[in-house]
């Protein structure tokens, strides 16, 4: 039996997607996608680098609302999670005396898989990543210069490449993968940057997720980018589930979920090893970084993207995990 499922697409502001989308993992929603017409404005700007195409279709987010997307599964629970939702938008509403997160209005589709499969196709576009990966589904026809594709099917919108924390991360990954590294993904998604430090050099990657949907995913992305046979993608709790270390461990997950984890970093990397942290807005991003020196380790660079921040750390070589 097919499944049913209702988009959900909520229009705010750029100002409001932070806090719009941490109300939403509050009430459990964690895989959304957003669309921004700042993301073209920043990549005609030059921020992303200099590049001699741009996919045509990029330029129908000129004109794009701020929109915040999520899918619910339309069951029995269903109707408890939309009026959750709504009481939540209209609380953050009212307390929006500027309206600096736009109108925070939803508008609701009613999906069946096929039809929700065939939506993506009519809304995902090539995205380039610093000098040597672009972000495009096996869809599409992009053949890239120089570049490696990252195809990514997003199924439930888990890993885009869209969203600044995503694009920052994968641009620290560049500088900082080296041939035949070990890389560790805590809170993997679609396997974006697992995947992404494969194409970049690296031997092996491990991917965690507590969400079931998001290793599903990031094995068939694994598969469309002939990485399988170099990656692994694991269900459950990293704390339980990392026994070795790693020359690479990322995370672009929040700072709150950053922090809890902070204690167990250290022994997930080599000496030397270098930890790529994102996710993070800048209003916390001293707090991080006052927690990765708390633990000895060493701040190497700090990329910032409008309220974003990617912290990359290191440790000094023999002083853990001797």
């Amino acid at each position: 039996m097919e499944k049913s499922w209702i988009k959900v697409d909520i229009y705010t502001s750029s100002e409001g997607v932070e806090s719009l989308s941490s109300a939403l993992s509050d009430l459990g929603h964690h895989s959304l996608s957003v669309v921004d017409a700042a993301d073209l404005e920043n990549l005609m700007e030059g921020k992303y680098g200099a590049w001699d195409y741009i996919d045509p279709e990029l330029m129908k987010l000129c004109e794009a609302e701020t929109t915040v997307t999520l899918y619910i599964q339309s069951d029995d629970h269903s109707q408890k999670s939309l009026s959750k939702l709504l009481e939540m938008l209209a609380k953050m509403k009212a307390s929006d005396f500027i309206g600096a997160f736009g109108r925070l209005e939803c508008k609701f589709t009613d999906l069946i898989d096929e039809n929700w499969a065939e939506s993506w196709k009519d809304g995902y576009n090539p995205i380039i990543i610093g000098e040597k990966l672009v972000v495009c589904t096996s869809w599409s026809d992009f053949n890239p210069k120089g570049c490696k594709k990252l195809i990514i099917d997003p199924g439930m919108a888990f890993g885009t490449g869209i969203d600044e924390t995503t694009r920052l991360c994968l641009e620290a990954l560049e500088r900082m993968v080296v041939e035949g590294c070990s890389v560790l993904d805590v809170g993997c998604g679609s396997g974006i940057l697992a995947i992404g430090a494969l194409l970049l050099g690296a031997d092996s990657a491990l991917g965690i997720d507590v969400d079931k949907t998001a290793v599903t995913i990031a094995k068939e992305n694994s598969g469309l980018n002939d990485v399988a046979n170099k990656s692994e993608f694991i269900h459950g709790n990293p704390v339980d589930l990392v026994l070795e270390t790693y020359d690479v461990v990322c995370a672009n997950i929040s700072a709150d979920t950053i922090l809890s984890l902070m204690p167990e970093f250290p022994r997930f990397l080599k000496n030397g090893g270098i930890l790529i942290l994102s996710g993070i807005t800048q209003n916390r991003e001293q707090d991080v970084i006052n927690a990765l020196l708390g633990m000895g380790l060493s701040i190497v660079e700090c990329y910032k993207e409008n309220d974003w921040s990617c912290i990359v750390a290191g440790t000094p070589v023999s002083s853990i995990n001797q």
